[in-house]
């Protein structure tokens, strides 16, 4: 099965996308932040990254545009919840417009990030 990278600042969202696609037959790994998502990224192989777009030190759309220059190849799913002041649609909109191969909504609906996965892992 595929090597996933799960990238987001809320442990929980690790927590639980890991357990998920762990479950599902996929090798998983997780970082805290945009900065150890590119660095495991440079360091080992990714069939995919999943990212979030709001996070500090270094935000998703920065690390899309980073894995995107540097490893082409990499399938990347965009996800957010938006904040207050910055609506998740436009994020997700501009997330597309840096090259994220899919994004997806949060709250996350597993049944619907899972058939995202199976989709772009199959393309």
């Amino acid at each position: 099965m595929a090597h996933i990278l799960i990238i987001d600042d809320e442990a929980d969202i690790h927590f639980i996308l890991k357990e998920f696609f762990t479950h599902e037959g996929h090798q998983v790994d997780t970082a805290g932040n945009g900065k150890t998502g590119l660095r495991m990224v440079e360091l080992n192989h990714y069939d995919l990254v999943i990212t979030d777009v709001i996070m500090p030190e270094m935000d998703g759309l920065e690390v899309i545009t980073a894995i995107k220059r540097k490893f082409p190849d990499i399938q990347i799913i965009a996800m957010t919840g938006g904040t207050a002041k910055i609506d998740k649609d436009l994020l997700l909109s501009t997330a597309n417009l840096m090259r994220a191969d899919r994004v997806v909504a949060k709250p996350l609906d597993l049944k619907i990030l899972k058939a995202v996965v199976n989709e772009v892992l199959a393309s």
